[in-house]
């Protein structure tokens, strides 16, 4: 009652005074900073005329919520830590409020209230300081979300909480935190600790998008699912099973573009690099060994001779397996000739 109101008080000393209730203070209207911490408040109110307040310490007394704070337009600075709460009691923020300090709040002391999760404090994008330590987060993902919503966090410390001990912890408030985060738990973060957990990030979101954009593999095991030579014939009149004669023996992939099926004994195959011409298919497999070698001797020569006359570039013969250039005749004669006992068949350019 004997302080009497005049503009050049700018700072008052309240703490330490068993002070239960905020009254007569609307008339310091030049006040920037009140100190009213370790006294028996348990209600913030009577503080709408402190238009001018910067700083505002109301830590260590029986405050259960933050609210009628949204009138304090110059308020930069709000500690209101290690409240004196009965065992249930939890602490919790006024919506309106936090959205009323939205645009000038740059440091918050929230220390030891037993919160379990700052998701209140999303609103205050202007906020660089926040110290939030000693209180129940018993997870990272209790405070990441929140962290990354904080566009201007600079310094932050949650030293004593629960969430310490998760795998990788530094790492994921950091990620979260992005490029703007200075000092966590004390502990400056060097640039070049930022720029590696970037890279970490950004290959695992590359690993992800590729795992997600990869086509799904057909399951030859289940009978769901349907491999690639099985839809080939279903788009035949039929399809045509090949060696076992019946649903599960080899589909003949070039069954669905040639008038009839491959031998399984044949010893040439087709190769995907000739140009889609077709000159020469026999209807059936050649069985006299006479013939055979008559054919292997004259035939060899002829095809040799349209091969290099058509695509004398591209065109590619397989015997046993193995690519042989119809440009050499001679070397490919003289390898037929010494294995007289081989059945050849024509080529078939496909």
């Amino acid at each position: 009652n004997n302080i009497y109101p005049t503009k050049n008080i700018l700072v008052l000393y309240l703490h330490n005074n068993q002070i239960s209730k905020i009254e007569k203070l609307n008339a310091f209207a030049h006040l920037t900073h009140l100190y009213l911490q370790w006294n028996n408040l348990r209600k913030i109110e009577n503080l709408d005329g402190l238009k001018n307040l910067k700083q505002l310490y109301l830590g260590y007394n029986k405050i259960t919520r933050l609210e009628n704070l949204g009138g304090l337009k110059k308020l930069e600075q709000l500690h209101i830590e290690r409240q004196q709460l009965d065992g249930a009691v939890r602490f919790d923020f006024d919506p309106e409020c936090l959205c009323g300090l939205a645009n000038h709040l740059k440091v918050l002391n929230i220390k030891k209230l037993k919160l379990a999760n700052i998701d209140a404090l999303e609103p205050l994008w202007k906020l660089e300081i926040l110290l939030a330590s000693e209180n129940n987060f018993k997870s990272t993902d209790d405070v990441t979300p929140v962290i990354s919503a904080l566009y201007s966090l600079r310094v932050l410390d949650l030293q004593g909480c629960s969430a310490q001990r998760d795998v990788h912890y530094r790492e994921k408030v950091t990620a979260a935190a992005g490029h703007k985060l200075l000092l966590l738990d004390g502990k400056m973060i060097s640039q070049s600790t930022r720029n590696f957990i970037k890279n970490f990030q950004t290959v695992k979101l590359e690993k992800q998008r590729r795992a997600n954009e990869k086509p799904k593999t057909a399951d030859t095991g289940g009978t769901g699912s349907k491999t690639s030579f099985d839809s080939v014939s279903e788009r035949t009149s039929g399809g045509i099973a090949v060696g076992g004669g019946g649903s599960s023996g080899f589909v003949d992939p070039f069954s669905a573009v040639l008038p009839h099926p491959f031998p399984g004994n044949s010893l040439f195959q087709v190769s995907s690099r000739r140009p889609p011409v077709c000159t020469r298919i026999l209807r059936k497999p050649i069985k006299s060994p006479l013939l055979t070698k008559t054919m292997s001797a004259n035939f060899c020569d002829e095809m040799a001779f349209r091969s290099n006359e058509l695509h004398p570039a591209t065109t590619v013969v397989m015997l046993q397996g193995k690519e042989i250039k119809a440009g050499t005749p001679p070397v490919y004669k003289d390898k037929l000739r010494a294995n007289r006992k081989i059945q050849s068949l024509p080529t078939i350019d496909h």
